[in-house]
């Protein structure tokens, strides 16, 4: 009796240890996602400030935390955290990586507050290289489904689609993008001046200032700088009085007025300094560069190009665009390999279907009908095994192109990557090294200054032709619009090297048309060539470049109204002879026209 007393005490004891482990082990769990919360919101506030310090110690705090968490959505949570940090750690390609998981991890959870979350990081580290449209889509995204993100994020999507409209407002040009951008923006200051957000107060009135500066309105533009400094100081934001503060500088010494914007270029210099920003530091420099110039204190400029070079260095060892290509590459493919998967278990369970209906004709049918029964399950076991063997056949073959397409793309990013990193940083240097010898000495000739400016130009030159071929080597595909882009910006730079020539530029095309990435630069070398011609030997007044299109078939014609030549007793050169080499390549027609004193017109017609 003593015995069995024993024993059910032991029982019921171990019953209570077991139930007071069960509710300690979810209160830890409780707390820890409550804690989680706590520093993931500080985490977004010091992302805001770009305190990239305080970021890694709440991320390492974060970390820490998972364990105890026991649930794999706080993982992608932390993930979100890590790839701010490495965005404004200018490691975009490892920002890009971690991102883009996340944000597949939680479409799949049908988490679309954190989904929409991760867009618009990813947008921010899109625009941080520079990849403005793809930055566009993923905050128009965002503010398209502002239901499931806080009033918080839904301003700053809008206050950066703002900036990016300011910025490609200025690049094609745009004027009516500016309108969009103060509208935009204006909508983005109401917001944040109800939730009394200081810092992005000052972002907002300083990109608001910009977008009136490009609209010619200095007056409102001073105004709204002076604003958006007060806010930075209200928060004690280094990095956004800097950037106030470098705006109103520049303003400042396109009036002339040197004095006030030296001293507004040396704070945003000192700010940027205390806050350890060096992506912001390099940009201070670079505007207090110019300042210098414009005063003609070269000795002063010269040292600042020095200080702007060593800069230089010590960011440009930081991979970024070659690596978001590549993580977008592995995106892709892991994709394809999930659909592959995919299929492999549907094929499974067909399997497993096909033998469940065997054993229940089995057990239901009786001997009369067994050979019948077996002659008919035999065949469409074989029916299936045959469909079975036909779709592993395709699968294998599409992991063979995956695999090839993979190597492709490899071999790619790597030339890619050899020329970006090695060529471009040496000629940038060549380019830093003769601005420097320009300035360096006033008792140089101004033959081997001139000299020194053919050499300098000649590089910048040759460092656009190598900023085309990495363009068109990270894409896959080109479009019309991003064709059409490029040949704007290069007819942008030809009107500031011939003021006394004037440049139209027509669009008939409506229809898309995608091309691949050698027929993208080939057509654009053949307008950049002819454009070139023109400029060179025609000693035109007008240049035209107009894109129509016809029945199946692209139509790019430049025309100027120079000189002109015969084509029978002239004898055709090399740049010539490679347009007509480029269109064979791939399968365009291209005719030359010219007549003496009546100008040229080159023709491109594209099969679509």
């Amino acid at each position: 009796m003593k015995q069995r007393i024993l024993t059910f005490l032991l029982l019921f004891s171990g019953l209570l240890i077991g139930q007071n482990t069960v509710s300690n082990s979810a209160k830890a769990k409780k707390e820890a996602s409550a804690l989680f919360e706590l520093y993931e919101q500080k985490s977004e506030d010091f992302i805001q400030k770009r305190e990239l310090d305080s970021m890694r110690v709440y991320l390492a705090k974060l970390d820490a935390l998972l364990p105890k968490t026991q649930d794999s959505s706080y993982n992608y949570r932390a993930d979100l955290i890590r790839g701010s940090m490495l965005i404004r750690d200018t490691q975009s390609d490892k920002a890009m990586n971690v991102l883009l998981k996340a944000a597949e991890f939680f479409k799949r959870q049908d988490d679309y507050k954190n989904y929409y979350r991760g867009r618009y990081k990813i947008g921010i580290c899109y625009y941080y290289i520079n990849r403005r449209e793809e930055a566009k889509v993923h905050m128009l995204a965002v503010i398209e489904n502002s239901q499931y993100v806080t009033e918080d994020l839904k301003a700053s999507a809008i206050a950066n689609v703002g900036a990016l409209d300011i910025e490609n407002g200025m690049l094609l040009p745009n004027p009516a993008l500016f309108n969009d951008a103060i509208i935009g923006l204006n909508q983005a200051i109401s917001i944040n001046r109800k939730r009394k957000n200081n810092t992005k107060l000052a972002s907002n009135y300083s990109l608001l200032a910009e977008a009136y500066n490009q609209q010619k309105n200095k007056e409102e533009a001073l105004r709204l700088l002076d604003s958006a400094i007060y806010f930075a100081k209200k928060d004690k934001s280094l990095s956004q009085e800097g950037f106030a503060l470098i705006k109103k500088g520049n303003l400042l010494a396109k009036d002339k007025k040197y004095a006030q914007a030296n001293k507004m270029l040396d704070k945003a210099i000192k700010t940027y300094k205390d806050a350890d920003d060096n992506p912001s530091l390099l940009y201070a420099y670079v505007e207090k560069k110019r300042t210098l110039v414009k005063m003609e204190d070269f000795k002063a400029a010269s040292s600042f190009g020095d200080s702007i070079y060593g800069l230089s260095i010590v960011n440009f060892d930081k991979r970024f665009a070659d690596g978001i290509s590549e993580a977008k590459t592995k995106y892709k493919t892991a994709e394809k390999e999930r659909e592959i998967l995919e299929q492999r278990t549907d094929i499974a369970e067909k399997q497993l279907l096909l033998n469940t209906r065997q054993y229940q004709i089995y057990g239901a049918l009786g001997l009369a009908l067994v050979i019948f029964i077996l002659g008919y399950l035999f065949y469409n076991q074989q029916k299936l095994k045959n469909t079975q063997l036909v779709k592993e056949n395709k699968l294998k073959v599409a992991l063979r192109e995956i695999e090839t397409q993979n190597k492709l793309q490899e071999q790619r990013l790597r030339i890619s990557r050899d020329l970006h990193d090695n060529i471009g940083a040496q000629l940038s240097f060549i380019i830093s090294s003769i601005d420097n010898l320009k300035y360096a000495s006033k008792e140089t000739s101004d033959e081997f200054k001139d000299k020194l400016s053919y050499i300098s130009e000649f590089t910048s030159a040759t460092i656009d032709q190598l900023r085309d071929t990495i363009w068109a080597m990270n894409k896959d595909e080109i479009s019309i619009t991003d064709l059409q882009s490029r040949v704007l910006a290069f007819i942008e730079k030809a009107k500031k090297a011939k003021e006394n020539v004037k440049f139209e530029f027509n669009n008939e095309v409506e229809m898309p048309i995608v091309f691949t990435a050698i027929e993208g630069m080939h057509l654009f070398r053949v307008v950049q060539e002819a454009v070139n011609n023109s400029l060179k030997y025609a000693e035109p007044t007008l240049v035209t470049v107009d894109f129509s299109e016809t029945e199946k078939q692209l139509r790019v014609q430049i025309k100027d109204n120079g000189i002109g030549f015969e084509k029978e007793t002239v004898q055709l050169g090399n740049g010539l002879y490679n347009m007509q080499k480029r269109m064979d390549e791939i399968n365009a027609n291209i005719d030359i026209h010219s007549e003496p004193s009546k100008g040229t017109t080159i023709t491109v017609k594209y099969h679509i």
